[in-house]
Parts: C-alpha cells; sequence; structure tokens
C-alpha cells in the first residue's frame, strides 16, 4: 500500500499493517531519495541490510530503537518516519515555517490563515461554546440561545441520546475511541439542522483534533473561560461537593487541564473571562459578538 493510499484511509480503516508497510514506503523513499543503496543505510545506521529489506518491504518487527538509528543515519527527526495523516498533508516548506515561530506567533498565523482561506462561516451553523465545565457555557448559552430565539444545544446530551447510554456507559464499553467517534457524529447532525444554533461543546472536545478542526471550520467559537477556583465554586454549587474533598489537589488538577488545553482553546475565534463578572455583563458581551452569526439570514 502506498503513503498515498494510507493517507486516504479513516481511522478506522488503518491497522497496525498498514502503518508498518508505511514506515517501510517512507524507508525506501529516503533512501532512493538520498542515492543510498542499502548496504550505506546498513553501514551508517548499524542495522542489518536482511532487517532492511524486511523493513521496507512491512515484514520486520519493527523497535523505536532500529527506526532511531535509521533516522540517525538519514538526518531527520524519528517523527519523520512515523505516520501522522494530519502532518503528512501539510507542505513540509509551510510546516517548517511555522515551527520556527514563537507559540503566540503561531497562533496569530492560524487566525490570519482562518480569516483569509475559511469560507464555512457563513453557512450559519452559529455559535459554539468551549471551555471547562464551571465556566459558564451553559448558564450563558442558554440566555443567549432565548435572547437570540435558537436553539440551545447540548453537545454532551446529543452524543447520550444518539447513543442510548451516559457518556460513562459509552466510555466503560467502547473507550475513548468509541466516544469520541460518536462524538465527531453528534456534531455532524448538528451541522446538518441547517440552522444557525447555540452549541455547548464537552471541555475535552478540543482533545480530538480533527473534531475541533471541523467545529472551528463551521462555527464562531467563543472559549467560555474562567479562573480555577472560579471553575471548582461553581461545580460545587451546581451540587458536586466532590472537589471539597481535596481542593488543594483539584485545584492543582483543574490548572494541569487548563494549561495542557490552553493551546488548543486559544484557537477560538473569542475568549470571554468571567471570572469575578456579573452574567448579565458577560451576557451583553457575548450578545454582541455572537449577534451576525445567529441570524437566518446568514444562512447559504
Amino acid at each position: 500500500m502506498s503513503e498515498a493510499m494510507v493517507l486516504t484511509l479513516s481511522p478506522e480503516e488503518v491497522t497496525l499493517d498498514h502503518y508498518i508497510e508505511d514506515i517501510g514506503n517512507r524507508v525506501r523513499a529516503l533512501r532512493a531519495k538520498r542515492g543510498m543503496t542499502r548496504k550505506d543505510l546498513a553501514k551508517h545506521s548499524d542495522v542489518s541490510e536482511r532487517y532492511l529489506a524486511q523493513l521496507e518491504t512491512g515484514k520486520a518487527n519493527i523497535t523505536l530503537a532500529v527506526l532511531w538509528r535509521v533516522a540517525d543515519a538519514f538526518d531527520i527527526s524519528l517523527s519523520s518516519l512515523i505516520p501522522c495523516p494530519q502532518r503528512d498533508r501539510i507542505n513540509p516548506l509551510l510546516s517548517s515555517f511555522v515551527a520556527q515561530l514563537t507559540a503566540d506567533q503561531q497562533l496569530t498565523a492560524l487566525q490570519i490563515v482562518k480569516r483569509s482561506f475559511n469560507e464555512q462561516l457563513s453557512r450559519g451553523h452559529g455559535i459554539a461554546l468551549i471551555g471547562l465545565r464551571g465556566a459558564g457555557k451553559s448558564t450563558l448559552g442558554e440566555a443567549l440561545a432565548k435572547e437570540m430565539g435558537v436553539r440551545f444545544i447540548r453537545l454532551t446530551a446529543l452524543i447520550e441520546e444518539q447513543a442510548n447510554m451516559s457518556v460513562a456507559e459509552i466510555l466503560d464499553l467502547g473507550g475513548q475511541k468509541k466516544f469520541r467517534r460518536i462524538e465527531a457524529q453528534a456534531l455532524n447532525s448538528v451541522m446538518e439542522l441547517g440552522e444557525p444554533v447555540v452549541l455547548e461543546t464537552g471541555g475535552s472536545l478540543v482533545s480530538q483534533t480533527e473534531t475541533f478542526n471541523m467545529l472551528l471550520e463551521n462555527f464562531f467559537s467563543v472559549w467560555i473561560k474562567a479562573s480555577p477556583e472560579e471553575h471548582l465554586g461553581r461545580v460545587m454549587q451546581q451540587g458536586d461537593t466532590r472537589p471539597m474533598q481535596g481542593f488543594k489537589e483539584a485545584i492543582e488538577d483543574l490548572r494541569l487541564i487548563l494549561e495542557e488545553r490552553e493551546a488548543e482553546y486559544q484557537q477560538a475565534d473569542y475568549a470571554l473571562d468571567t471570572t469575578a463578572r456579573d452574567i448579565n455583563d458577560c451576557l451583553s458581551e457575548l450578545r454582541k459578538l455572537s449577534s451576525p452569526f445567529l441570524q437566518p439570514s446568514s444562512k447559504a
């Protein structure tokens, strides 16, 4: 199977054998591009010719140690030999240029590219609220939808409805893979409504790159954020007193989650900080920026 064929497969269709074969194809192509014989590669990588032959034909039992030596012989990064459909679709020159930018510059570049090439927002799918539980997504989302006369949809509730089981049951029976697949299907079903809505997403949706990209491309996204202390305080006000059993640890865990997800949350079109603010004040700000995307006339 060629590398191009691997890139056209869905995640569910790709197997371990496909990846092993793809790695072999990459090694063989790189060797040919560099004008190296298998004997040359064996000498500089300290990997036997016989093993390299098996590697290039997808029949080797690959180890990271061997791949590291092969990558070192080519003077490339180990990751260059590992298949990654999302990365491999990006022009290498563009990837190299972006890699030289700082984190803040990369976010700025992303916003410029989105504004220049994204024609999806005019389709009228509406507003998507992202962020952790306790920031105010539900309260603000319901109020905004009511004022604007549009539907308010909780993606988590839709997932449970379509799967006919709770999120906990989905994860228990099928793990993250099944949950993320149903999550993507639920998001698609919202887009198929053909009308602008206010959509509240789960806090971890941003960890699934393809689904998050689909959301960013089709909705005006707003990161509803708050301080870790307010997050926990609001969760407890909702009746969940578990954080009180280890408040300091919960705060630290929440800070870590926010830190790990911040780069993704920052990709939103707008960030609304609700820390120490009145709900009406936050709603007024949200209404002003969201109104253009919740008008029926914005339909394609």
